[in-house]
């Protein structure tokens, strides 16, 4: 009976590839094979950004975010401190911005939730897009990590 079930996942498994084939498409269907492309970013962010992977969560995680065109935002991270950081070291962060995306993705693999860090909107002198940081302004670009 064992021995039966295992055929007939396989062949639903190899059906289910020959279909995606069949249609031009080459969408993993396997659980494993998307956590190992999870993993795979990770790592690829662990290279690319190890200094994101050293932070502590001790004091919470601040997250500067600046918008380089409409709808286009960066941002970096630092430790949460009993200060506030200068205008050099929130600059210091558009040497080696994240994206969103990028920043989602570490904060979820070190397991950094809501309530453990506090999104900052930023002028970065790095871009030319202009916008006034306000209470709707904060609120948007907050929205961006929910």
């Amino acid at each position: 009976m064992k021995f039966i079930s295992i055929v007939l996942a396989a062949s639903l498994m190899l059906s289910a590839t020959a279909c995606n084939a069949a249609r031009g498409t080459t969408e993993l269907t396997s659980v494993t094979a998307y956590e190992s492309e999870s993993k795979s970013d990770i790592e690829k962010l662990r290279e690319k950004y190890p200094e994101y992977f050293k932070l502590s969560a001790f004091k919470g995680i601040e997250i500067y975010v600046w918008e380089m065109a409409e709808g286009s935002y960066q941002c970096g991270m630092m430790s949460g401190t009993n200060r506030n950081k200068t205008k050099e070291e929130i600059r210091a962060l558009a040497e080696k911005p994240l994206t969103i995306e990028e920043a989602k993705l570490i904060l979820k693999e070190l397991g950094i939730g809501q309530g453990y860090f506090i999104v900052i909107p930023v002028v970065q002198p790095v871009s030319s897009y202009r916008y006034r940081i306000d209470d709707t302004y904060r609120e948007k670009v907050r929205k961006l990590f929910d």
